[in-house]
């Protein structure tokens, strides 16, 4: 595949054409980082730009997205012809970005939002859940890559191709730009695209996001061992995960949400309830994030002595009017047969709820 690229100017009515010139390099190049920003769908239809500069531990990432399937998409733009050190860098990225778990990414996205015409997000967790078309943060990764130019070179198709043929995520994509009087027009050219194996691209991103669950799931329970605490540890987890959807923490702990995001009466829109997780030697900490706390504001009240509640404030949870704290408590194996059952009957109060709740119309 060559970069000789052609677009003509046609008059219908006299059937005339004009092969239109192609615009200056430096023109297009200085222009296209901007474009793209404004029009994040020239890059991938349904795509969402959620950083940009974005500081990794090797250098700046220029464009970072999330597409309509909800895949994080690193998009590495250069000025000029693609070469193979374009594949390197963005490779380096990738995988620094692939290294961080989970509440890494989702606080750098979320703090380096809202600069350089990006969106400002805030809290990550809720703003990716209220696109109904995401179903889970799970779907985030493995990262795609996508490399943009004004062209690219044999050896950067070689090794894109390569690497498609591998099962890697990533793309090129190509602009070129010409002038019809007074505007620019740019022509987009897809190459080493992923699309015809999006089928298999699904099953295997399922099969990976069961493989890193049982991961996450296996690294708890063996720090579970290590503190001789793993049949109690068990038994609560599964108790407090009652009737909603686990989410499982690299080495802290398992955040649970309810199958659907919704807004509630207080106008808060959100899906987590509460987390467990291990803490130390033989303890654990139960968390309730504010919206449930709200909810069943009486009944954690009546709680808070026996259960010896604290309060933080919340790194991502969103706050409620009344709530701006999340509550929890620290057990160890005693203090949790104590007080199971009342733990059990508050999380299905909470799960209760948050169902009624959902059901009423806002004010």
């Amino acid at each position: 595949m060559t970069d000789d690229f052609g677009l003509w100017e046609v008059d219908e009515a006299t059937k005339d054409s004009k092969r239109l010139d192609e615009a200056e390099r430096a023109g297009t190049e200085a222009l296209l980082e901007d474009i793209l920003v404004r029009n994040p769908a020239m890059l991938m239809p349904g795509l969402e730009l959620v950083g940009r500069q974005l500081q990794t531990a090797n250098g700046p990432l220029d464009l970072l997205g999330i597409d309509s399937e909800g895949r994080l998409v690193l998009f590495e733009l250069k000025r000029g012809t693609l070469r193979r050190e374009a594949v390197a860098q963005a490779v380096d990225y990738a995988s620094w970005l692939d290294s961080l778990d989970d509440a890494e990414l989702h606080r750098l996205i979320g703090e380096n939002s809202g600069r350089r015409g990006v969106p400002q997000i805030g809290n990550f967790e809720e703003w990716y859940g209220d696109n109904d078309n995401w179903e889970s943060l799970e779907l985030l990764r493995p990262v795609k890559i996508v490399l943009v130019g004004l062209g690219a070179d044999e050896a950067v198709r070689r090794m894109a191709e390569w690497l498609v043929e591998k099962g890697a995520p990533i793309e090129l994509l190509t602009f070129f730009g010409y002038r019809s009087g007074e505007r620019m027009l740019l022509a987009r050219q897809v190459e080493s695209s992923d699309e015809a194996r999006k089928p298999e691209r699904r099953e295997r991103a399922s099969g990976l996001r069961a493989a890193r669950r049982a991961q996450r799931l296996e690294a708890l329970n063996v720090k579970a061992d290590e503190y001789g605490m793993r049949g109690w540890w068990q038994d609560a987890a599964a108790i407090v995960r009652y009737n909603s959807n686990p989410s499982y923490r690299k080495n802290s702990g398992i955040t649970f949400y309810n199958p659907k995001k919704r807004t509630l009466p207080t106008g808060v829109r959100t899906d987590g309830t509460h987390k467990i997780e291990i803490v130390g030697q033989g303890v654990i900490r139960i968390i309730f994030f504010p919206a449930a706390v709200d909810l069943c504001f009486d009944e954690f009240r009546k709680l808070e002595e026996a259960l010896s509640f604290e309060r933080e404030r919340p790194p991502n949870a969103t706050t409620t009017e009344r709530v701006s704290e999340q509550w929890f408590c620290r057990l160890d194996e005693a203090g949790w047969r104590k007080h199971k059952d009342s733990i059990a009957r508050l999380v299905r109060l909470v799960d209760e709820r948050w169902r009624e709740a959902a059901e009423e119309p806002l004010p």
